[in-house]
């Protein structure tokens, strides 16, 4: 099941910023609560200083990318991520990047302005495009981005352009068929998709009216105007006594958790989104912005592994539409388009739903017939094709 309204409203700090956020982009649309923390985070993130950070498997910042899955046209999605933009674009224009059109256009945006947060509303396009080859090089960068590390690019006057501190944060929308078409276990395992904090929501609030409650809208822009303009942060020198014990043993837990194998590769990323989300706490309502070194303790630590089980929840929940490779995912949608006919299809209307070339459809249905899971029957308009579900159904 998705992540639901209470499970969302327990991992919520008792202060600072994110938290009183979340309480105005509620009163704004019904879109699910875990939407708008994530999106509260990536925005607090956007505005920390360059130097900020800590040092955990190298060296860590507070930027992040989220993606909001949910259903097209059902959860609100574009209206969660319009929130956090407005307050942005109020507070801190400068800091809200354009999609990119190219690695090249990326890395001389960066140069210009190294903090920014950029809002992909159809990240689904972005991905269609990426398995097709054309977005593939902004990929492999934006994964390096997500690890903050030095990026640059030659000229053709052999001029390079560096950015030594980028620090890009990104939130974006997708909806399932799209994480389900164009997206493959080995991406989630170690690779581009790893990087991202999913939060999974189904609307549950429904407002007839959704007028909005602007009560604390100033007060959340000037809030992160005055972020976005202080200059240092304290350097984070790890964790406190206690946190390191609740880390340890949370690190034990998740890390051992048996997952499904499509999403194994989870164990290792999870525990770098939370210090990083905690992070993003520290800047927040923690002793970061004192500017001062600080030890992370326990009130920043515990809602921050809070949010990332909600992710991990996530993707647990998504597991069932990310196929282990290319050829599980033709045989899932192949079953899908029987299934869309009442379980009997003929080899036109499958490839009419999936509007696919005839040659890889006719052998998927070959193996099909071969496990056992469709068998071929005689209709009034021909051959056709039963899932076994559907015969043990009769």
């Amino acid at each position: 099941m998705p992540v639901t309204e209470a499970e969302a409203a327990s991992v919520l700090p008792s202060s600072g910023w994110v938290r009183r956020y979340v309480i105005h982009a509620a009163k704004q649309t019904t879109a699910p609560l875990c939407y708008h923390i994530g999106i509260g985070l990536t925005t607090m993130g956007v505005t920390c200083p360059l130097s900020y950070g800590m040092h955990y498997a190298g060296t860590l910042r507070a930027n992040n990318f989220c993606l909001l899955v949910g259903r097209s046209g059902e959860d609100n999605k574009s209206s969660a991520l319009n929130v956090g933009r407005e307050i942005l674009d109020a507070a801190a224009a400068p800091l809200i990047g354009d999609f990119p059109g190219s690695p090249e256009g990326l890395i001389d945006s960066l140069a210009q302005t190294p903090s920014q947060l950029i809002p992909i509303s159809e990240f689904g396009k972005f991905l269609s495009s990426a398995q097709r080859g054309y977005f593939e090089p902004t990929k492999t960068l934006l994964a390096d981005l997500w690890d903050s590390l030095p990026i640059q690019r030659t000229r053709a006057n052999n001029r390079v352009i560096r950015v030594d501190t980028p620090r890009l944060s990104i939130n974006a929308a997708c909806s399932i068929p799209y994480l389900e078409k164009h997206t493959l276990a080995e991406d989630w395992t170690g690779g581009f998709m790893g990087r991202w904090m999913v939060l999974y929501g189904r609307r549950e609030r429904v407002d007839p009216d959704p007028v909005g409650d602007r009560t604390d809208f100033q007060w959340l822009v000037d809030r992160i105007q005055q972020k976005a303009m202080t200059p240092t942060a304290g350097w984070c020198m790890g964790l406190d006594s206690g946190a390191k014990r609740y880390w340890n043993q949370w690190y034990r837990d998740v890390t051992n958790r048996k997952l499904p194998n499509n999403i194994v590769g989870i164990r290792s990323r999870a525990p770098t989104i939370a210090r990083k989300i905690a992070l993003v706490y520290g800047w927040d309502f923690g002793p970061a912005s004192y500017g001062k070194p600080w030890k992370m303790g326990i009130d920043v630590l515990e809602p921050a592994i809070a949010f990332t089980e909600l992710h991990v929840k996530s993707l647990i929940d998504l597991s069932s539409v990310i196929a282990e490779h290319a050829d599980a995912r033709l045989r899932r949608s192949v079953l899908q388009a029987i299934d869309i006919k009442g379980g009997v299809a003929t080899l036109g209307e499958v490839l009419g739903v999936l509007k696919m070339r005839k040659r890889p459809v006719v052998e998927m249905l070959d193996a099909l017939m071969e496990e056992g899971c469709v068998v071929k029957v005689q209709t009034n308009f021909g051959n056709a094709y039963e899932t076994k579900l559907h015969v043990s159904g009769l």
